[in-house]
């Protein structure tokens, strides 16, 4: 697989706090911006111009006396240059025959003509890819069955098969819904509150993931706490965040540079009442938290609108929007994130991508009163979980078990437009198996170009095909139809 981290990602925003070693962070004294190029006028042509318009006065010419006889030598000079004249007449030269003297023979004379210098078409010059996968969701089983036997922790066996495709991207995103508690929390644990290991942010980022989204409903599982010790947890290992901050003046939104395309991001989750999963944010925490509610909207919007100002304010060339939203286990977007999107859309969002109903839910592509489109995936459903469908007495369906990487590739055009090139979504599935005493979790890549999938577990193949006719029966239609404007190939809506 082609590896397309070229780049690099920095952050860049105007009111970030200080950044981990690694992450360039500008602000307005020292941001670079390419300009316009300037024309530079030759000052030599100038005066040449004005010269012209200004001619030196001319001489008065002498009068002088001749004799006829001198105009002999020059008709008899005349008459010479006329017969060379009519020998060079005609389209093509005179060609040199046996007999002539070769030194008497006007040579011919041939013209270089300048070669047609063809006119460039517009092309991208430069491009940025960007994926997102959904839920980091942490249940009790996966605890205990990735213990080692010296009782410490170790997930990265859970991201080994998917590793290529998250590194096939500049920026990779996934949302982490699990708080970096620590031991000071209590136990680790899962549902219905979540305390991870700490060491879990290395797996992800060993695994290839950029960056994650904090904002969710269980950021407030381990407390204020720890609320602030996973962006601590995160600020040390280096590794950005968006939806929670530390400090009131720290900021919501990060503009990335990309192969040198900037793209602003920031990440909301709903709330209610001040609380998160039934549980106050205590200590000032709902300023450290980017939410929303359902009941007052319009102030959703009117921090949208700054979050938008600000991003621009960083050169953003792009937008994306994250949101924790809509009903748990419903295939389809509720009303309210409906009415959210379209708004977004109205407002100039490129890109939003949903979360929260650990099931996926259907791709669009909305367009506004303006013409603006915005490409949205309501949900990624979950990335990992312990939700299989023998456990989901609510959802025993099997789609507890999906995901995706939603990509989407940005386009920096030689002519100075910019635009939304490729979108792929790359449907993936939760195996579990049980192997030497324990089970073991692993996320797997529904890649219809790879024609081998019993390699990861021959068991699972009709599983794993259910799993993607299941997602592509939700998304495919919206995915198709966009691929279908942009000239792309359709995507397989069902495998046997």
């Amino acid at each position: 697989m082609k590896k397309r981290k070229s780049g690099g990602i920095f952050p860049f925003s105007p009111l970030s706090p200080a950044a981990p070693d690694g992450i360039r962070v500008f602000d307005d004294e020292t941001t670079e911006i390419r300009g316009t190029p300037r024309i530079f006028f030759s000052e030599r042509n100038e005066k040449m111009n004005s010269n012209n318009q200004n001619p030196l006065p001319q001489k008065k010419k002498r009068k002088r006396s001749f004799s006829p006889a001198i105009l002999v030598p020059f008709l008899l000079i005349g008459l010479i240059v006329a017969v060379v004249i009519a020998a060079k007449s005609g389209d093509s030269p005179t060609p040199v025959t046996a007999g002539e003297d070769p030194a008497t023979t006007v040579p011919a004379v041939t013209r270089a003509v300048p070669p047609e210098v063809p006119i460039a078409e517009p092309h991208a010059w430069t491009t940025a890819s960007v994926g997102v996968t959904g839920d980091i969701l942490i249940h009790s089983p996966i605890l205990s069955n990735n213990r080692t036997s010296d009782g410490s922790y170790d997930f990265t066996g859970i991201y080994e098969p998917i590793k290529p495709y998250f590194e096939s991207y500049d920026c990779m995103i996934a949302n982490l819904e699990v708080p970096f508690g620590g031991t000071e929390a209590g136990a680790y644990s899962g549902y219905p509150l979540f305390n991870c290991p700490d060491v879990m942010a290395d797996a992800l980022k060993g695994a290839g993931v950029d960056l994650l989204l904090t904002a969710n409903n269980h950021s407030n599982d381990a407390g204020h706490n720890g609320l602030v010790r996973t962006q601590n947890v995160l600020n040390e290992k280096e590794i950005p965040y968006l939806g929670t901050r530390l400090e009131s003046t720290d900021s919501f939104v990060k503009v990335l540079e990309i192969n040198e395309i900037r793209i602003g991001m920031t990440c909301y989750t709903y709330s209610y009442a001040g609380t998160l999963n039934g549980l106050p944010l205590r200590n000032g925490d709902t300023v450290r938290v980017h939410s929303f509610e359902y009941g007052a909207l319009e102030a959703f919007y009117e921090n949208v609108q700054k979050d938008l100002d600000e991003m621009r304010a960083g050169g953003a060339e792009f937008t994306m929007f994250y949101i924790h939203w809509g009903n748990e286990y419903q295939f389809s977007p509720n009303s309210y994130q409906k009415q959210m999107a379209q708004r977004l859309c109205e407002m100039g969002v490129d890109v939003i991508v949903g979360g929260h109903p650990h099931v996926i839910q259907p791709y669009d592509t909305l367009t506004s009163e303006s013409g603006h489109k915005t490409l949205c995936l309501y949900s990624t459903g979950n990335a990992i979980s312990n939700q299989r469908h023998q456990y989901m007495d609510s959802e025993p369906t099997g789609h507890t078990e999906d995901g995706v990487i939603f990509g989407v590739t940005f386009e920096k055009w030689s002519d100075g437009t910019v635009r939304i090139g490729s979108l792929e979504i790359l449907p993936t599935w939760v195996d579990y198996q049980h192997v030497g005493g324990r089970y073991v979790y692993r996320i797997l890549p529904l890649d219809v170009n790879d024609g081998d999938w019993s390699r990861y577990q021959p068991a699972s193949l009709q599983q794993m095909k259910n799993s993607y006719n299941r997602t592509l029966a939700l998304v495919g239609a919206g995915l198709n139809g966009y691929r279908s404007s942009l000239g792309l190939e359709a995507v397989p809506l069902k495998i046997d």
